[in-house]
């Protein structure tokens, strides 16, 4: 155990330390949340994972942070995969978000997947990351070749029930553990449905002594 940004966090070494919820937390077939608060203890030069949920031969979803080639002028991308399938040849999403200063900073995370919708979605302190260059002639390119357009969430998103414990500090392929997080965790929140935005704003406020329940929508 460690300090954490809320009521207390763990600490990994990012050579081989990570934690293993005792059951399945969340059926990630369907609608499900999950958020916490992260900090590297030095900014990390590979990418690494923050948490995972394996099947045996995908995951069904990781989330992790991906440095940039440039860290000078760009804090690097927070990214989530999700397999539509435990199969080697499962189609895998990747939604990024890079809003924020560093990943030495706390920062709060949120995974949300409404099944319904089938949409995918991080959120990072609360806010999507929602950038849309113009296409004033529809021809499907941006009107400044320079733009990238950055949204933080898809549609059309499929996944599976992930059949192993959450894992927080690394990404487990088979029994094959790699990408360990260097840094802190802290707040670790799992909820079976899709939070609001105003819910995971909420979240993102890291109130100590918050009831370990869905929190009410503001």
């Amino acid at each position: 155990m460690g300090s954490g940004w809320v009521d207390g966090g763990v600490m990994f070494d990012g050579i081989d330390d990570y934690g293993v919820t005792s059951t399945v937390q969340v059926d990630t077939g369907a609608s499900f949340t999950v958020t916490a608060w992260a900090q590297a203890a030095a900014l990390p030069d590979h990418e690494v994972a923050l948490l995972s949920m394996p099947g045996s031969t995908q995951n069904a979803l990781s989330l992790r942070y991906e440095p940039s080639a440039t860290p000078e002028s760009d804090a690097g991308r927070w990214r989530i995969a999700m397999a539509s399938s435990d199969t080697a040849s499962a189609e895998v999403t990747e939604v990024d978000n890079g809003q924020f200063f560093s990943p030495t900073e706390w920062t709060h995370l949120s995974l949300v997947y409404d099944g319904f919708a089938k949409q995918l979605s991080l959120y990072v302190n609360g806010e999507l990351e929602e950038v849309a260059c113009t296409d004033s002639d529809g021809d499907g390119e941006p009107d400044d070749a320079a733009c990238i357009s950055r949204l933080s969430f898809a549609e059309d998103v499929l996944t599976f029930k992930a059949t192993q414990q959450l894992q927080l500090g690394r990404v487990k392929t088979g029994t094959t553990g790699s990408a360990y997080w260097p840094g802190s965790v802290s707040d670790l929140w799992t909820f079976q449905g899709a939070l609001t935005a105003d819910q995971i704003r909420l979240l993102s406020a890291g109130n100590p002594g918050m009831p370990t329940e869905v929190p009410n929508s503001v």
